[in-house]
């Protein structure tokens, strides 16, 4: 999720003093980067993308039942042909491996365990589609908005908007927003892969929430000079609790590498600006901690815990998103990922996500959804920004929605591997 305008706002409790001048050059000074998903990530090679033609969202984009099935059937990649012809052989080949790998990638898909009091739970791509209009950026609300939009380079400067205002939406808690109960619903995963020879591919599983909720800030009202931050005593607020950071769409995803063993070799799980690297120990079924990275910030330092545990039964990784950011991390607990101000994500045993249930495998040997190929924002355009937002600081309680799957970069690199 994107909490740069939480954290933004802690940073004047930080500041000391009086004055507003002094806590604002603080906070130009150690302004976090934006974390729109920008969870660490993957993108399978597609190759050079042209310009596209607009293309229609909405219903039609995945279609009926039966498009659906297609989408997940495994066909040969035809688009290379060799000089030399193969023996007939080689094609089964190429075929089994493909339903390998998708065999691995759906045994090893995670445990989600969501947190308890949840109330934004996942969605499906299709279902929010259908409750959005593409917009490109500066297009006012009252200008018709458009049923297409550009594919490829075209498209990074569109955003998906709510046909409604995301304050009636929050209101019911029936609406697009608040997602779908995967024990009732089967909500799918995204399993996005990059095949690097036979049994060699690495995989990432992205799970789509349609909101994504900010954290709670203790302001006071300063007029013209906006909400002006305030520290909290014994956890009480004197002031009025405002929330900064919320924003429509958000992806979240964990990784997997395979080199040649039906167990995965490494685990990466990602958490806001942030990650941890973990290392498959065959004999203790267990994945145990590498090495952690920062992306973004420099004021971002979780600690990650030492193991990740496999389910009973099967060898799914169990993982917990934090309530309302969906941040995914390795344990229950409260953790803290920001070390000024400091901030904390809640995780614990809400109710269990078997993503295994429904897996859309995202693989370039096969056809893919016409919305891999939209680059831009999935979500609203910022608004009830602070006024410093005005010299280019997004501190905003709805900031723009994140960037999608084809935005963002590897978790893992093939190998050299024999093909």
């Amino acid at each position: 999720m994107d909490l740069t305008g939480c954290t933004s706002a802690f940073l004047r409790i930080v500041g000391g003093g009086v004055g507003v001048g002094g806590p604002l050059l603080f906070l130009m000074l150690l302004q976090l980067p934006s974390s729109q998903l920008s969870v660490g990530t993957v993108t399978i090679g597609l190759g050079p993308i042209d310009r596209w033609r607009p293309q229609r969202f909405g219903g039609g984009i995945v279609g009926d039942r039966d498009e659906q099935l297609q989408d997940n059937e495994i066909v040969e990649d035809r688009r290379a042909k060799p000089s030399i012809p193969l023996p007939p052989v080689e094609p089964f080949f190429d075929y089994a491996a493909s339903i390998y790998m998708e065999k691995m990638v759906r045994r090893w898909a995670p445990l989600i365990w969501l947190a308890p009091d949840e109330q934004f739970l996942p969605g499906s791509v299709t279902d929010f589609l259908n409750h959005v209009t593409p917009k490109p950026r500066g297009l006012s609300n009252d200008v018709q908005q458009h049923s297409k939009v550009p594919m490829g380079p075209d498209s990074q400067s569109w955003f998906l908007v709510t046909k409604s205002e995301v304050e009636q939406l929050l209101e019911n808690t029936t609406s697009v927003l608040y997602g779908q109960n995967p024990n009732t619903t089967t909500v799918p995963i995204y399993a996005h892969v990059t095949q690097c020879g036979r049994k060699h591919f690495h995989v990432s599983y992205w799970l789509f929430f349609p909101f994504s909720q900010g954290k709670p800030i203790c302001t006071l009202d300063m007029g013209v000079l906006g909400p002006l931050p305030l520290p909290v005593f014994n956890n009480r607020c004197f002031g009025t609790l405002k929330e900064f950071g919320s924003h429509v769409g958000d992806w979240e995803h964990m990784s997997l590498m395979f080199n040649g063993y039906d167990e995965p070799e490494e685990m990466y799980v990602s958490v806001h600006d942030a990650g941890a690297f973990y290392r498959f120990d065959r004999n203790r079924r267990k994945f145990v901690f590498n090495r952690q990275e920062v992306r973004k910030g420099f004021l971002q330092k979780p600690k990650f815990p030492e193991v990740v545990h496999l389910t009973d039964e099967g060898n799914h990784p169990v993982l917990f998103a934090a309530k309302g950011s969906h941040g995914l991390w390795t344990a229950p607990g409260k953790h803290k990922y920001v070390r000024i101000p400091r901030l904390y994500d809640d995780s614990g045993y809400g109710f269990p996500w078997k993503t295994w249930l429904k897996v859309d495998v995202l693989n370039s040997s096969k056809k893919l959804p016409i919305w891999m190929q939209y680059y831009g924002k999935w979500g609203n355009q910022h608004s009830k920004c602070h006024p410093i937002s005005k010299m280019g600081l997004q501190i905003c309680q709805f900031t723009d929605g994140p960037t999608g799957i084809p935005m963002k970069p590897h978790d893992f690199q093939c190998q050299n591997s024999t093909k």
